[in-house]
């Protein structure tokens, strides 16, 4: 990390600011890192809908996740200078970040020992403003590289994914591009681990395959973790949702044995932090869950409005309305409604446009939805999608909100709304004899 003076970081915005106006026209849509609009969720979500999309009909997902050793610091100056003289910018512009990037120097502390200085040749500035620009600029044409997969990526986490109905040709399109990142990362001075790459393959089949990622030779995992989300070959997420009920309850438990000396105030602000902020992390990506795992997070989210309210009689639901809040599973179908409110007013990215289509009918129908939701052939690809769900969810929300001219009193109108009569598996009630059904509300 660079410790830089604050009036430094005040010419860095200015700067930041008058490149990025420029460049932005340049920039892949799939890079996602430190960009206005764009998150990590949205990165995964181009992965996750396109292999349920492919998988829905019989076909296979594959991925290979790659990892760079100190991608920050491996940035050569003098490739980023004729990158950014490629991109358009002038030469007065090449000599402001010319000046930028040089003549910094660094030690190192052991002990309470100091090294000798050091000058820095390669990487940009961690921590500054203008370091993450310079990063994206650097990785772009990366995108433009890749011939037959797709790239989920965000910062320096870069994944390589593709969907085909044959197994064999997926991987030789894996295989085939992780050759051409390999040459790409070789040319443009970054060093890629190979031996920690890794193969995620989802998918009907019988055997463990494996691909070879320049000389490392990779076999499928059962699971892994990208961007904090652990993707197993199922997309059932079950194992990322028994993670985070784990983490939850050992912070929850911690909060129960010190909440007799606390104010309530206290507790709850613990409570909203701690325990119910671990499940606000991309709840679009892990939403589609089993039913076990919700009865999980359930009773996690039961147990934490006990104890911040000391109440041991109330039901879960008059807990929730005493808080004021919703169960996790409502709060997750409020964000999807917030990205469909942005695609239907233009203000999302490419990425979210790619993944909901608007309908574009001139005639009216007895179903009129704003959202296409395709056709979906199973329950654990098709109706468990993003796409899918789109459609009835935004049919949930009332027209008095839908209509908002702007999208701040979108966001504080629907997160006071409940959603009912959800048609997830999620929300249907059981019922002996007939087994889980929606049940109206």
């Amino acid at each position: 990390m660079s410790v830089l003076p604050i009036v430094s970081k005040v010419f860095e915005r200015f700067i930041q600011v008058q490149m990025n106006s420029h460049i932005v026209h340049f920039l892949s849509p799939y890079l996602c890192g430190y960009r206005q609009g764009f998150s990590a969720q949205h990165a995964l979500m181009t992965l996750i809908e396109n292999w349920k999309k492919t998988l829905d009909q019989k076909g296979f997902g594959g991925a290979i996740l790659m990892d760079l050793s100190k991608a920050f610091d491996t940035l050569n100056h003098e490739l980023l200078l004729a990158k950014l003289n490629v991109y358009g910018y002038d030469k007065n512009s090449l000599k402001i970040i010319h000046s930028y990037l040089s003549d910094r120097y660094f030690r190192t502390k052991i002990n309470g020992k100091f090294s000798s200085w050091g000058e820095t040749f390669q990487g940009v500035p961690q921590g500054s403003v203008l370091g993450p620009l310079l990063f994206n600029i650097y990785l772009n044409d990366l995108f433009y590289v890749i011939d037959l997969t797709q790239v989920c990526n965000f910062a320096d986490d870069t994944t390589f994914f593709a969907c085909d109905k044959n197994l064999a040709s997926l991987l030789k399109r894996l295989e085939h591009d992780s050759l051409l990142a390999i040459e790409w990362f070789h040319n443009n001075y970054m060093k890629l681990n190979q031996d920690k790459c890794h193969l995620l393959v989802a998918g009907h089949k019988h055997e463990t395959v494996w691909a070879e990622v320049g000389e490392a030779k990779i076999w499928e995992s059962n699971k892994e973790k990208l961007l904090g989300i652990t993707i197993d070959r199922t997309l059932n997420f079950d194992d990322h949702v028994f993670s985070l009920c784990k983490k939850s309850s050992q912070k929850l438990s911690v909060l129960a044995r010190i909440s007799n000396y606390m104010s309530f105030d206290k507790k709850r602000i613990l409570f909203k932090a701690f325990v119910e902020s671990q499940f606000a992390y991309l709840p679009l990506i892990w939403m589609f869950h089993g039913r076990k795992a919700n009865s999980k997070i359930n009773h996690i989210h039961e147990r934490a409005l006990r104890v911040v309210y000391e109440d041991n009689c109330s039901s879960f639901e008059e807990l929730l309305k005493k808080d004021g809040s919703f169960k996790i599973h409502q709060k997750n179908i409020q964000s999807l409604a917030i990205e469909l409110y942005k695609i239907k007013n233009n203000q999302s990215n490419t990425i979210m446009n790619e993944i909901f289509e608007l309908r574009n009918v001139s005639y009216n129908l007895r179903s009129q939805t704003d959202f296409d939701s395709g056709l979906a052939r199973t329950n654990s690809f098709g109706i468990d999608s993003l796409k899918y769900m789109a459609a009835k969810v935004w049919d949930m929300v009332p027209n008095d909100i839908k209509n908002v001219d702007s999208l701040h009193i979108f966001k504080s109108k629907i997160r006071k709304w409940e959603p009912l009569n959800c048609h997830c598996k999620l929300c249907l009630n059981y019922v002996p004899e007939l087994g889980y059904i929606n049940v109206a509300h």
